[in-house]
């Protein structure tokens, strides 16, 4: 009976050390293209979501890394990167990306806009083609983390509302079914003057959009 009850103790012990040592510490990844690489119609902007995330959580924040491309960049490229586990280089520190997914505890992700920019002629049939590569891509992320990951709605920068709905009502069930929260950016336009880039305050309206899920 001694025995039993000093394991017990042992047991609860260990189990309350753990407990209250257990890091709260942020180790934020932000992924994907323009959006969060931060970039309006004249330059690259400190006041794009990702940085403004990263300074919310200053206080509690291990690493902090984006891998995000302005250019072209779209959904194909980034499962490749993963697939392939590209080496990512931040601040003169290098990565491999699947490392950086498991390590995560916040990941952002934008990316499927490019993929709609650039595409003419644009059909509810393409749609369902780049749905299914985002819903191999979030399952592919899934392998390797299964923290806190957010992903951002498209916007409509190509004048065809109904594609856009149609294409988020999709990426909204896609989302859930692969446990990942989705964030409705579709308002976005309201803060783009010209081009696909939002100004400052559009950073701030996705900034704000994310974190009333993290809060």
């Amino acid at each position: 009976m001694k025995k039993i009850l000093l394991t017990i103790i042992v047991f609860l012990v260990v189990f309350l050390i753990y407990y209250f040592n257990i890091s709260e510490n942020i180790y934020y990844v932000s992924i994907g293209d323009h959006l969060s690489y931060g970039i309006n119609n004249f330059d690259n902007v400190d006041n794009n979501y990702s940085n403004n995330i990263k300074n919310y959580y200053k206080n509690n924040l291990d690493n902090y890394v984006n891998y995000s491309f302005y250019d072209d960049y779209r959904t194909m490229d980034l499962l490749n990167d993963i697939t392939y586990n590209k080496t990512v280089n931040y601040n003169n520190k290098n990565y491999k990306l699947q490392n950086l997914l498991i390590k995560a505890n916040l990941i952002t992700l934008s990316i499927g806009m490019n993929d709609i920019i650039y595409k003419k002629n644009i059909n509810y049939d393409y749609i369902d083609e780049l749905l299914k590569d985002i819903d191999n891509l979030l399952q592919l992320i899934r392998k390797y983390n299964k923290d806190d990951i957010y992903f951002l709605s498209f916007y409509n920068i190509i004048n065809n509302e109904e594609i856009i709905s149609y294409a988020n009502e999709r990426l909204r069930n896609i989302c859930i079914k692969n446990k990942i929260k989705y964030v409705d950016i579709s308002e976005l336009n309201n803060y783009i003057i010209t081009g696909i880039y939002p100004t400052n305050d559009g950073y701030s309206y996705i900034t704000d959009k994310i974190l009333n899920f993290t809060k």
